[in-house]
């Protein structure tokens, strides 16, 4: 039997795998899924809370079907007749939901107690936004968010031996980790969301997993991982509210501290990926001071930012976002979070990921950039990727080296020229270079460059395509090959050129 106690008096009592296995098998036959939830909703963002929208969502639900009815109880968490209910939940009594913890039945309606929503081809129990534990503090189990799933996206899914998931919430990161690892440790401080990351583990069929609660590393101090992923309570705010958004250290200080703690649970070779924000400080360089975490970590860094913010911008959408206030509440939390900011001297706030990997016996690089705009869907390869080529570039640090390196075009380029109208016709004006898919860097190119990178086959090294260059552009090598092999770096560390055989 799984019991969970901690947010108001929520309580699940799951007799076994076999319930759970029913449970799926119900919603999914009627089509509870993310295909299934998109051809009823649209493709929009899951409502957090019923609020202004409520009209809209029960008009798309209006239909009296098995999978509208789901919706209304387990997404929107409207109200919808027992009688009602009890046929959409069918084999499964309605009496099992509710003995389970999952519905509840008050004046002849059917009212979910927990949403239930998914997410690349998982089901994942979570709380509704205005749950609150006795007392009046928030300790919610959040759904997904936009850093779960940039998260995920992030993660390097390479088959490792050991994986943890660092505040595992509900137990997404954990559950898309399973399948590439031998072993699967889930850590959060909430007691509420190691239970509800085991009744997810049960509904999604996914066994031999363990979760731990504690705080930060301490329940898994002295064991080492391959991968650790990590989407912590990072929210920049002025104090303790809710478990899953502050972490009750100033700043962005518990984020820092789990990047300096990271490499002690890391083998060598091993990553540490995590999506954080941290502060702009009047007067420093953010770059410097971001650096400043990985000072002697024994690992490579790679961060990159997805996000920049003015301090008053950010704290006016956490508060938006997360609170439950008042007009007039959410003016004094805004107030106190600006004065907060003012007192420290917070002048922005950004966001990103970073992936830290431990190497040893050499010094290690620190890469700080901004992510193209437009990454989406996974790309932990190209992640892996990125370290690689970053390690190559390390051992043709001298010209010599580059000049007999051969290297060929990825699949992913894409050359895109602007055209200009003149009497004689349409001519090429500008042109740049793009990859389609990962980490989609893009980047105006000179047409005499690209036509250096389009020579790239992988037989022949760059000394004599530079030395094609020069003849065909009438130019003196000696002039061109210094800036030529500048701008070549840059797209070998990007990956628009690869080396001829695999770094």
């Amino acid at each position: 039997m799984l019991e969970s106690a901690g947010v108001s008096d929520t309580v699940f009592h799951i007799d076994g795998p076999e319930q759970c296995v029913r449970i799926r098998e119900v919603l999914r036959g009627a089509g509870y899924h993310e295909k299934g939830l998109v051809g009823t909703l649209g493709p929009v963002q899951l409502p957090t809370r019923a609020g202004r929208d409520l009209p809209h969502f029960l008009h798309l639900t209006r239909e009296a079907t098995p999978l509208n009815a789901m919706i209304r109880m387990f997404v929107v968490g409207s109200p919808v007749d027992a009688a009602a209910a009890r046929r959409a939940l069918e084999p499964l009594p309605l009496e099992d939901w509710v003995r389970a913890g999952l519905v509840e039945v008050r004046d002849g309606a059917a009212l979910g107690r927990i949403r239930l929503l998914p997410f690349r081809d998982l089901l994942l129990a979570c709380d509704y936004a205005d749950t609150v534990e006795p007392g009046g503090q928030l300790e919610q189990v959040m759904g997904i968010t936009a850093s779960s799933a940039a998260l995920a996206d992030f993660t390097v899914r390479q088959p490792v031996r050991a994986t943890l998931d660092l505040g595992t919430g509900g137990g997404v990161q954990a559950f898309l980790a399973a399948p590439h690892s031998e072993q699967v440790c889930g850590v959060d401080r909430s007691s509420r969301s190691i239970e509800f990351a085991r009744l997810n583990a049960g509904l999604n069929g996914i066994a031999g997993l363990e979760f731990l609660e504690g705080n930060a590393f301490e329940p898994v101090r002295g064991r080492k991982f391959d991968l650790v992923v990590s989407n912590p309570p990072f929210a920049i705010s002025p104090s303790l509210r809710y478990m899953y958004r502050d972490s009750g250290i100033e700043l962005d200080g518990f984020c820092q501290l789990l990047a300096r703690q990271a490499p002690e649970f890391l083998n060598e070779g091993g990553l540490f990926q995590i999506c954080c924000d941290w502060v702009h400080v009047a007067g420093q360089d953010w770059k410097e001071r971001l650096a400043g975490w990985f000072q002697d970590s024994g690992c490579d860094v790679w961060v990159l930012r997805t996000d920049h913010h003015s301090a008053a911008e950010y704290a006016r959408m956490w508060i938006r976002d997360t609170e439950h206030e008042t007009p007039e509440g959410g003016a004094r939390l805004y107030d106190e979070w600006l004065s907060h900011y003012s007192r420290k001297g917070i002048e922005a706030v950004s966001t990103g990921l970073i992936a830290m990997r431990r190497v040893s016996g050499r010094p290690n690089w620190i890469r700080i950039e901004d992510a193209p705009d437009d990454v989406s869907g996974p790309f932990g390869d190209y992640v892996a990727l990125g370290f690689q080529l970053h390690d190559y570039l390390e051992t043709v640090k001298a010209d010599d080296a580059l000049l007999a390196g051969k290297f060929r075009v990825s699949p992913l380029v894409r050359l895109d020229e602007t055209c200009e109208w003149s009497e004689k016709g349409w001519r090429v004006s500008a042109a740049r270079i793009r990859l389609a898919r990962g980490i989609t860097y893009s980047s105006p190119i000179d047409l005499r460059l690209a036509g250096l990178v389009a020579r790239c086959d992988g037989q022949r090294p760059i000394r004599d395509l530079l030395v094609e260059l020069a003849a065909a552009t009438n130019s003196d090598l000696d002039k061109i090959t210094p800036n030529c092999l500048s701008l070549l770096r840059q797209l070998i560390e990007r990956g628009f050129l690869l080396p001829a055989a695999k770094p």
